[in-house]
């Protein structure tokens, strides 16, 4: 096997140049393409053209829910310095602003104590004009980048030529996180740990229930049927009354006021303080839930990490059962901001308790939350519960409803499900379009084939590969024509083996085949037969 790239020794990155470049805007975008396969210098190259127009520019990376300093050019902090500033996202201050609007700011200093406040932690001290840029690829916020002129005015045709220039970053960042991503698997120990996931031990050896059974618990597709405009989803529950025992403490005021305050040092004092009493902490936060968010409520595709949807769901997360008990009432909320978040929060808490409310959650009629509910039934599809009801699910496939058929689609779509293939393939060479496209982007999901609106092809695909394990399905789309069923393969299949084995999705045609070839004699050996198997 060829040895990783990315394990492969090279020097260390030289020191930050502060030198200005006398690029024009072509010349900066140039530049901008040839650093999308280094990070560093991919900053490096954005930070030093805004030095044409900021006498300070600095870039900060958004991680859950915060703004890291990342590195800075000009007269003021940089380096070390920079990474100690961590700005909470959901704090009121510019910098929620364009994290919440995803939109640009130019102009003077807004009259927030907490916008000076954060301005002052890296050492900026009044400026008469800020600029603000959020990097932003495929809905998710990844980088904001700041500029200023001390108290001069900022040149308004520069300024001109770095927001054009700023919008060749989402690009350029999307192409990063690709080369990225498809190496990074290749740094990870071959005994990594695997993710622990509770279990329901009566369920797990027990056959899937009955729809009536499924009812009873609180969820089924069937459930709710004859009503009108529910679409599946329980009324919300009246709140459980608590006993005088239950109540928390009146202590709990400060400790809220400090996690959803603005200092990040007083919010992780904060959860450590909250872990300590998990019941009474789970129920408190759960009445204050969602809390301050800098999270757009959008369509998501993939389940962002807790602490990016704000402080209470982050420390939810870290409550463990206590809080899917608290959690689980929310996700039928009459109030859509609620239902979209606890949704969210619930990826990341794999018990049983939340696997009715997220299935409830597939059919909700809007399309941002039950997008939520699916990449949270993908997070805890392991779980017995979630397993035993995809039989119910697929039924909804035959529903006479046209939009409960489509988000039936879609939900099996992301769970992977190869046995709803049967009931997708006729829907879509169906009259409703919108149930035909969401069949075949399921079917895209599960095989990553594209046949489009073919029943007839699709039909011949599922008589010759039917037999096949998806973990074949998955090597045959290496060779996609497309390349982003090619990354979506190889994304899977080195998850799985922990490896690419030197497969690059945008590599050149003739590496890619050496590597597929790889893929085809490593996808037969026995020792990969488990893991490719859960595929």
């Amino acid at each position: 096997r060829p040895k990783p790239a990315a394990l492969e020794s090279r020097p260390p990155a030289p020191p930050a140049s502060q030198d200005v470049p006398d690029w024009t805007l072509a010349q900066a975008r140039a530049a901008l393409k040839e650093a999308t396969k280094d990070r560093d210098r991919l900053i490096d190259v954005a930070l030093r053209f805004g030095r044409r127009t900021f006498d300070y520019v600095a870039s900060f990376a958004v991680l859950r829910g915060g703004a890291t300093g990342l590195e800075a050019r000009g007269e003021g902090m940089a380096g070390e310095q920079l990474t100690q500033v961590s700005i909470p996202l959901d704090a009121s201050s510019v910098f929620r602003t364009v994290a919440v609007t995803r939109g640009s700011y130019a102009g003077p200093l807004p009259p927030d104590a907490l916008t000076r406040h954060y301005l002052e932690l890296f050492g900026r001290q009044t400026p008469r004009t800020v600029f603000l840029y959020p990097v932003e690829v495929k809905g998710r916020l990844v980088a904001i980048l700041y500029g200023d002129c001390g108290q001069r005015p900022i040149s308004q045709r520069r300024l001109s030529d770095y927001i054009l220039f700023c919008q060749d970053l989402p690009a350029a960042f999307q192409e990063l996180i690709l080369f990225r991503k498809q190496r990074v698997s290749e740094l990870r120990a071959p005994d990594e740990m695997e993710l622990t996931i509770d279990v329901d031990l009566p369920v797990a050896t027990a056959p899937a229930p009955a729809p009536a059974v499924v009812a009873g618990l609180g969820w089924s597709p069937f459930f709710g049927r004859g009503a009108t405009g529910n679409m599946g989803r329980a009324a919300a529950l009246p709140p459980r009354a608590q006993s005088q025992e239950e109540r928390p403490p009146p202590d709990f005021a400060p400790l809220l006021r400090r996690l959803t305050g603005p200092d990040a040092a007083q919010r992780a004092n904060a959860m450590a303080e909250l872990a300590r009493s998990p019941e009474a902490s789970a129920r408190v936060l759960a009445q204050h839930f969602p809390g301050p968010t800098a999270w757009s409520r959008l369509p998501v595709v993939e389940l962002p990490e807790a602490d990016e949807l704000g402080p209470i769901p982050g420390a939810l997360s870290r409550l463990g059962r206590p809080a899917a008990q608290a959690v689980s009432p929310l996700l039928d909320s009459q109030d859509a901001d609620t239902r979209y978040f606890a949704l969210l929060t619930a990826g990341s808490l794999p018990y049983v308790e939340l696997v009715d409310g997220v299935l409830r959650g597939l059919f909700d009629l809007e399309p941002d939350i039950s997008s939520a509910a699916r990449v949270a039934a993908a997070a805890l599809k392991q779980l017995p519960r979630l397993d035993a009801a995809l039989r119910d699910l697929r039924h909804e496939l035959n529903s006479r409803d046209p939009l409960r058929r489509s988000l039936a689609a879609r939900a099996l779509g992301t769970l992977h499900d190869r046995e709803a293939i049967e009931g997708l393939i006729p829907l879509t060479g169906g009259d409703d379009e919108m149930c035909a496209q969401a069949a075949a982007e399921a079917l895209r999901e599960v095989t990553r084939a594209t046949l489009g609106l073919n029943p007839r092809q699709w039909s011949a695909w599922w008589a010759e590969n039917r037999s096949r394990r998806r973990a074949d399905w998955l090597v045959s789309a290496l060779r996609h024509r497309e390349l982003d069923v090619r990354l979506a393969a190889i994304e899977e299949l080195s998850r799985a083996l922990h490896d690419t084995l030197g497969y690059y999705a945008d590599a050149p045609e003739a590496e890619r085949e050496q590597a597929v070839r790889r893929w085809e004699a490593a996808a037969v050996e026995p020792a990969n037969a488990r893991r490719l198997g859960m595929l």
